[in-house]
C-alpha cells in the first residue's frame, strides 16, 4: 500500500533521467481492499485485481466481466538474466508496441527485443520502448532502463513471456476498450507526444557546410554540378580545394550553406528547416573562439529566416561549453538558441550514445532549454535511440540506411505504423536514404509516400547523388516538387492529425483502427495505412509490373466498408474488398479518401510564412453529411 501517494521508485539511471512524468497518478473515486486466506482483492469502479496468496499469481478483470483481461498464473521469477514475468496469451489476441521495430508492427507469435541494437534495417531495433498493448484491452509499461525481451507466444502459444535486466519487478498495467485509451494510458505515465512546430512538417535539408574541400573534376564527371556549370568532388581532407562555409564569405558561395538554401528557392522547392553542421568534425564557424562561431551561425540563421527557413544543429559533442574542446567543436546550446536562433536539434549516436537513460537525459535537457531561451519556441528535436518518455520531448528518425532500393520503402511502412502504436507518432527516415540513390522510380515513390508522413529529412553528402529533390533531374524534379507542394497544402490537415496524436490517435494509423477484423489485425495490411481520419495510403513499395519509366500498378489494397474516392482521379470504389490492379503510373501515389471526409488545406507554399491567413480551403467529399474538427 502507498496511502501517502509518494513518488514511484525510479530505476537506476546514469545520467539521471525520468521515464515517468512528475505526476503520473490518476484520482480513483473508490478503492476497496478485501483479504482472505486465498486471495487479496483490490476493487475500483472500473476494475478488480485479484492476487493469489499461494503462488503470487494475479488477474485483472474489467467491470462486470467474468474472464480476466490480464492473467499471470505464476507472476514472476528472478535469475541472472534479470526479472521474468509470464502472462496468459489467448487465442486471437494481438500485440503491438515495443518501439521502432524495423519492418514490423503486429507481434503475435513473435519475439521482439526491447533493446537498442543500432541495426537500422529490417529486423533491427532503432528506438525501443518497454511498452506494449493487447487487443484484449490492456497495456503494460515496464519501468526500467535495462534491455528486455518480449515473447508473444513464439515459444509457447499460450504464454506471453517478458523479461528485463533489472533485478526487481516494477511494471504498470492498465485497461481500456480502444487503442486510443491504451495509448493514452501510456501517455498518462510517460507524457504526451510533442506537437511539432508547423515548419517541422516541411522538408528539412541536412549536411555539413563547414568542413570539406571542393575540387573541380577535369573530366566533368564530379559528384555535383555547381552554379558555374562545372562539376566538383568533395573531400574531408585539405586537398588544396576550395573550403566550404556557412555564409559564402570567402569567395566560396556555391559551396556554402546559403547556396544550398538558394537551390531550393531557385527550383521552387518547399523547405522548412536546415541543419548546416550535420557531419563529424564540422562545427558551424571557422574563427578561433566559440563566440565568434556563434556570431557566424547567427549570420546564417538571419539569412535563412529571411527566406522563411528555420535553422537547427546536429549534435556531436557536449551541448554546453568545455574549455578542453577546440573552438570548432565547442557548443553552447543556450547561446545557440538565444543568440543564433536555433530552433531544431538532431541528436545522433555521438550524443545520445546507446540511448536508454543517456538518450532520454539528452533530449530532456534541450526540450527545456528551447522554450526557455528561444522566446517560448516549441521544441523540435529529432532523435535516435529513444525510450519510453522520449516522445514528450522529441520525434524519432530510424537511422542511417541506403536508398535507391525498393527495400528501403518496403520495410519503413510497417515501421512507421508500429512506432505510432508504441506511443511515438512523430517518426521519419531520410528521404531516399542517407546512402545510395540514383534510381528515379524509387526516388519519386519515396517523395510520394512521405508526403503522407509527419516529417521529411533530406540527408545530403553521403549518397550516390546529392540529396536534393531536383538532384536526379528529368520527371523526378517536377514530380517531387508537386508532392512537396501537396504536402504544404495539406499542412492544416496534417497539423490536425498531429494534435489528435497527442491523445492516442497516431498520425499514421493501422487499418484496424479504421476497421477491426482478423484481416487487419495481423500483417496482411502492413503496406498500407490511414493518414489521419480521411486518407488511405498504399505506397508503391516494389516493382510489380513496371515499365521502363516506372509506371506500375498496386495490388492488395484492402478497402474497409464504405465508399472510397481516388484522391487524384475522383473514381469511386465500394469497400469491403481487396483492390488489385490499381493503376499507379509514376506520377500517381495510390491514395483514397473516405467518403464524407472534410480536408482542411492551405494555398501551395514553400514554408509556413507563405501561407495565406485570409484564405481557408476545404475539400469536401460529400455523401451522407458529416462534420470535422480542424486544429490550428
Amino acid at each position: 500500500q502507498d496511502p501517502a501517494g509518494s513518488a514511484p521508485h525510479n530505476p537506476e539511471a546514469k545520467p539521471a533521467a525520468d521515464i515517468l512524468v512528475e505526476q503520473p497518478r490518476k484520482q480513483v473515486a473508490r478503492l476497496e481492499l478485501q483479504q482472505n486466506d486465498q486471495n487479496c482483492t483490490l476493487t475500483t469502479d472500473e476494475i478488480k485485481v485479484v492476487f493469489d496468496n499461494k503462488n503470487s499469481g494475479f488477474a485483472v478483470y474489467k467491470k462486470n466481466e467474468i474472464d480476466p483481461v490480464i492473467s499471470s498464473p505464476s507472476f514472476r521469477t528472478f535469475d541472472n538474466d534479470g526479472t521474468h514475468l509470464e502472462l496468459t496469451c489467448s487465442p486471437g489476441e494481438y500485440f503491438y508496441g515495443g518501439g521502432v521495430q524495423n519492418g514490423r508492427f503486429s507481434h503475435r507469435g513473435q519475439r521482439i527485443a526491447i533493446e537498442n541494437t543500432n541495426n537500422w534495417v529490417d529486423g533491427g531495433v532503432a528506438s525501443p520502448t518497454p511498452f506494449y498493448w493487447s487487443t484484449k484491452g490492456y497495456g503494460m509499461l515496464w519501468h526500467a532502463f535495462k534491455p528486455g525481451l518480449y515473447d508473444f507466444g513464439a515459444t509457447d502459444a499460450k504464454k506471453v513471456k517478458l523479461r528485463h535486466g533489472e533485478k526487481y519487478l516494477d511494471v504498470f498495467f492498465w485497461v481500456g476498450d480502444r487503442p486510443e485509451a491504451l495509448l493514452d494510458g501510456f501517455y498518462q505515465l510517460t507524457g504526451n507526444p510533442v506537437l511539432l512546430p508547423k515548419f517541422g512538417f516541411y522538408e528539412g535539408h541536412l549536411n555539413a557546410y563547414n568542413r570539406d574541400y571542393w575540387t573541380e573534376a577535369k573530366d566533368g564527371k564530379g559528384f555535383m554540378k555547381m552554379e558555374d556549370g562545372k562539376t566538383y568532388n568533395e573531400s574531408q581532407k585539405n586537398n588544396g580545394g576550395i573550403r566550404e562555409s556557412l555564409n559564402g564569405e570567402l569567395e566560396n558561395y556555391q559551396f556554402s550553406a546559403r547556396a544550398a538554401i538558394d537551390r531550393y528557392l531557385n527550383n521552387d522547392m518547399p523547405l522548412g528547416w536546415f541543419l548546416p553542421n550535420d557531419g563529424y568534425g564540422a562545427g558551424y564557424g571557422q574563427t578561433t573562439t566559440l563566440d565568434g562561431n556563434i556570431k557566424n551561425l547567427k549570420s546564417f540563421g538571419d539569412y535563412a529566416r529571411s527566406k522563411g527557413v528555420e535553422i537547427g544543429l546536429w549534435t556531436q559533442s557536449d551541448l554546453h561549453p568545455k574549455d578542453s574542446i577546440e573552438a570548432l567543436l565547442q557548443r553552447d546550446i543556450v547561446k545557440e538558441v538565444r543568440d543564433a536562433g536555433v530552433r531544431v536539434l538532431k541528436t545522433d549516436v555521438a550524443w545520445v550514445g546507446w540511448g536508454y537513460s543517456f538518450g532520454l537525459n539528452g533530449v530532456a535537457d534541450v526540450g527545456k532549454i528551447m522554450p526557455k531561451y528561444g522566446n517560448n519556441a516549441r521544441p523540435f528535436i529529432i532523435s535516435l535511440d529513444g525510450w519510453a518518455g522520449t516522445q514528450r520531448y522529441a520525434g524519432i528518425w530510424s537511422g542511417d540506411q541506403t536508398g535507391g532500393d525498393w527495400e528501403y520503402i518496403r520495410f519503413h511502412i510497417p515501421t512507421f505504423i508500429g512506432s505510432g502504436l508504441s506511443g511515438q507518432p512523430n517518426i521519419t527516415s531520410d528521404l531516399d536514404g542517407i546512402f545510395g540513390g540514383k534510381n528515379i522510380p524509387v526516388n519519386v515513390r519515396e517523395f510520394q509516400w512521405k508526403t503522407f508522413t509527419p516529417m521529411e529529412l533530406n540527408m545530403d553528402g553521403w549518397g550516390a547523388n546529392p540529396k536534393y529533390p531536383q538532384a536526379l533531374g528529368g520527371k523526378s524534379t517536377a514530380l517531387n516538387r508537386w508532392y512537396l507542394k501537396l504536402k504544404s497544402e495539406l499542412l492544416p490537415y496534417t497539423y490536425t492529425a498531429a494534435a489528435q496524436a497527442i491523445n492516442g490517435r497516431p498520425i499514421i494509423r493501422p487499418m484496424f483502427m479504421e476497421e477491426r477484423n482478423d484481416y487487419t489485425l495481423g500483417k496482411r495490411t502492413q503496406y498500407q495505412y490511414m493518414y489521419g481520419d480521411a486518407f488511405l495510403v498504399a505506397p508503391v513499395y516494389q516493382n510489380t509490373a513496371a515499365d521502363a519509366e516506372g509506371n506500375d500498378r498496386r495490388d492488395g489494397i484492402y478497402l474497409p466498408q464504405g465508399t472510397w474516392v481516388d484522391y487524384f482521379t475522383g473514381d469511386r470504389y465500394e469497400g469491403g474488398r481487396i483492390l488489385n490492379d490499381f493503376d499507379a503510373p509514376l506520377w500517381k501515389l495510390p491514395v483514397l479518401v473516405k467518403a464524407d471526409a472534410i480536408i482542411p488545406m492551405a494555398n501551395p507554399n514553400n514554408n509556413p510564412s507563405q501561407i495565406r491567413k485570409d484564405l481557408r480551403i476545404y475539400e469536401i467529399y460529400a455523401q451522407h453529411g458529416t462534420k470535422a474538427l480542424e486544429y490550428d
